[in-house]
């Protein structure tokens, strides 16, 4: 019998923030991406929700334009803009539930499709040691402009998360997954207790025909 894990998407389900619009409007603030860049970058997040967007085509566009870019900037952008912009949208909620798993003795694990310089300082805020997440090929420290694939998003999330639990001895079926979104039903349906956090209308409809938990965070900050 395997050790229990507890999966926790980031966007909108410990954060209300959508993180890679919140970058992006960090970007523009430090000027390092012009009013256009903004607001395709919000086009692209309504396009997102709406299942309207390639999302692997949109991820190779954008991860493409970072080529170049050394890791250490990368790094340091993405502290600052979680100390200005994340770090105050963090639910108290999603914090109590991830103490609880960690307080029972479950690896807790952060899977996202951001990629990891974004999910890195929410991690170490929250002591949360293992991350699932969108990686970037790199090069004597540098970005080279592209994805390792697959994206960690819908089947991709899912098949990452079922080779990090057979790596670490995890049973799925007695693991749980909290996410506020229906790209995320793949995984849900593999482990033993999925929960919609925040959900979107649609995964509000499969939780509630599934019968799983659904849990509503109120906007009152952790930090």
């Amino acid at each position: 019998m395997g050790n229990i894990a507890a999966f926790f998407d980031m966007d909108k389900t410990i954060i209300w923030e959508n993180t890679g619009l919140s970058s992006a409007r960090f970007a523009r603030k430090q000027d390092l991406i012009s009013p256009a860049q903004l607001i395709k970058t919000a086009f692209k997040m309504i396009l997102y929700r709406l299942t309207l967007l390639d999302i692997e085509s949109w991820y190779e566009k954008s991860i493409k334009s970072m080529a170049g870019l050394a890791i250490e900037d990368m790094e340091s952008f993405s502290n600052q803009w979680f100390e200005v912009m994340v770090k105050k949208t963090i639910y108290k909620e999603a914090v109590a539930l991830i103490r609880d798993h960690m307080d029972r003795g479950h690896r807790v694990v952060i899977v996202s499709n951001a990629i990891s310089f974004i999910v890195h300082p929410l991690a170490e805020t929250l002591g949360v040691h293992d991350i699932i997440c969108t990686q970037l090929e790199t090069k004597e420290g540098v970005l080279i402009g592209k994805i390792i694939k697959p994206l960690c998003y819908g089947k991709g999330k899912r098949d990452y998360a079922i080779r990090w639990a057979k790596d670490n001895n995890i049973d799925l079926s007695r693991s749980y997954f909290y996410t506020d979104s229906h790209f995320d039903m793949e995984l849900m349906r593999v482990v033993g207790y999925p929960v919609a956090v925040n959900p979107d209308v649609r995964l509000t409809f499969s939780a509630r025909r599934c019968d799983w938990p659904i849990l509503r965070f109120k906007r009152v900050p952790a930090f």
